[in-house]
């Protein structure tokens, strides 16, 4: 699986606060997509989500995968990305404890393992994760937010989220509470034939729609440009794309092709 992470400051902002990760683990036998969007003032919303990417990602390297029956493969992969993010979440509260600073800093989680041809996938707050094909986009996880408690109780409409002066709080975050609420969500790929996996933080999701997710990722490439150039381009143009449209805050997509 061929994979590719790209990050921009935005139009706005001073200080990039997303972080991502996109690595093989497990002998290459796994594919880890983690994208996270820091919270705090001054610095500390790029320290959380750093702090995040890095103790989640070196908790699920060390702890490969040896089940072989698909039941205990699917627990035990749930509970290493569970775990794994509780990880982060208690080194990101010690970090604030420690430093009066960073007080009150957290940050959004999404992540995603591939492994033996099934998506497994985790979500702490409003970055997300969609599976985009030729025929249709899905989002797989759903944010936590106040504009979505909103809409999930029938007092906002899709279209008036979209313009809601409050649709950048959270109601989840990493770094928080020493709970940690975590969604999870696995399925095989092959349903969905081939395509591109896509996380991204909300500088991103609110200002690109499945349509032109759809448009950029499914552009006509050279034939003589590599897998790894394309995501490249097609990450710089889903970006391009958001800060064209006001780029209000920062800007994260990893793409992975399926």
């Amino acid at each position: 699986m061929k994979f590719c992470g790209k990050s921009d400051v935005g139009m706005h902002r001073q200080v990039n606060q997303d972080s991502y990760r996109a690595l093989r683990l497990w002998n290459d036998e796994a594919t880890l997509l983690v994208v996270c969007d820091g919270m705090g003032g001054h610095k500390a919303g790029e320290i959380a989500s750093n702090t995040a990417v890095n103790i989640f990602c070196e908790k699920i390297a060390a702890s490969p995968c040896t089940e072989t029956e698909p039941n205990k493969i699917l627990e035990f992969i749930r509970y290493t990305l569970v775990s794994a993010a509780s990880e982060a979440n208690a080194s990101i509260l010690r970090l604030a404890d420690e430093n009066e600073e960073y007080q009150g800093m957290g940050t959004t989680l999404v992540a995603v393992m591939i492994y033996g041809g099934y998506f497994y996938a985790i979500n702490i707050g409003d970055s997300r994760f969609y599976i985009v094909t030729k025929e249709d986009t899905t989002l797989v996880t759903k944010d936590h937010s106040f504009v979505q408690y909103l809409i999930d109780n029938g007092k906002l409409s899709e279209e008036e989220a979209k313009e809601c002066p409050r649709k950048n709080v959270i109601t989840r975050a990493v770094g928080i509470s020493d709970k940690l609420d975590v969604d999870f969500f696995s399925a095989p790929l092959e349903p969905w034939e081939s395509g591109y996996l896509l996380l991204c933080s909300d500088g991103l999701s609110n200002y690109v729609d499945h349509k032109i997710m759809e448009e950029i990722l499914f552009a006509p490439s050279h034939w003589f440009v590599s897998q790894e150039d394309d995501l490249s381009r097609k990450a710089d143009a889903l970006i391009a794309f958001a800060n064209e449209k006001g780029g209000s805050d920062n800007i994260t997509a990893v793409l992975a092709r399926f």
